[in-house]
């Protein structure tokens, strides 16, 4: 895979920023911030290098407060090249733009670090409203959305072809179309990812009780966590069903 790109407007960023926006901040979440940000740059670092050279030293650079900003910058030395510090800030800022998006391990991102980039999405509550993560301008906003994501990644060890029943509902085209089904008995949702052409029998299942086959990503306790859909079948309602006078008529049983 070819690396990142380095330079942007002929720059290069050795710093990255955590922006962090809500009313009040307590401060073991700061704290949390900052150690899940420079956990997924060690990571990364460690992942780049392949220990051929020390790893960088990341020192606090600023922090303003109101809406909190949160720099961390690279620190060069006689072994460590500015270039080398900005293909790690490079790569993470686009490794978490990634995460955002699709459930994809980033290049360089060893579980750590997406368990790092799951815990700083999951800080956003009550009390902080967004977090946004960027080197210069550029900044990525970071949702559940991420969170999801690398619970499938991490979470779904195990894969296998075969079929998941349910309820069909929560379709969301807002990145890679999915719906989710949710088992009758546990209440429990699996995500179910479909080719964008089949999004009118999608639309036509919606709050019907459906069948899914393809290949199933699951937990080491079974869990199923998402489908890559193959086919569905779709089981008609209690109204579309033969009464039993019906039945009886079609096995000739009546006169």
């Amino acid at each position: 895979m070819e690396p990142p790109q380095l330079v942007q407007s002929g720059k290069l960023h050795t710093s990255l920023t955590v922006d962090i926006d809500g009313s009040l901040l307590p401060f073991d979440k700061f704290r949390k911030a900052q150690e899940e940000l420079a956990n997924i740059l060690h990571e990364v670092d460690q992942r780049l290098s392949e220990k051929k050279r020390p790893s960088v030293n990341w020192v606090v650079s600023s922090v303003t407060s109101g809406s909190v900003h949160l720099t961390i910058e690279g620190v060069t030395t006689d072994r460590v090249a500015m270039a080398a510090i900005a293909e790690v800030v490079t790569t993470v800022e686009t490794g978490i733009a990634t995460l955002e998006e699709y459930p994809k391990r980033p290049p360089f991102f060893s579980d750590r670090a997406l368990e790092s980039a799951r815990c700083l999405a999951g800080l956003i509550g009550e009390d902080i409203l967004t977090i946004q993560v960027g080197a210069n301008s550029k900044k990525v906003n970071l949702t559940q959305h991420l969170v999801a994501n690398v619970d499938e990644l991490i979470g779904a060890h195990y894969k296998s072809f075969g079929s998941v029943e349910g309820v069909l509902k929560a379709i969301d085209l807002s990145r890679k179309p999915l719906f989710r089904i949710y088992d009758l008995l546990t209440g429990k949702g699996v995500k179910c990812h479909f080719m964008p052409e089949n999004i009118d029998s999608v639309k036509d299942a919606l709050g019907k009780r459906v069948s899914v086959y393809g290949l199933i990503r699951s937990r080491e306790d079974g869990q199923k966590v998402s489908v890559e859909v193959e086919e569905m079948e779709v089981f008609p309602s209690e109204i579309e069903l033969p009464r039993i006078k019906d039945i009886i008529g079609i096995l000739g049983g009546e006169d």
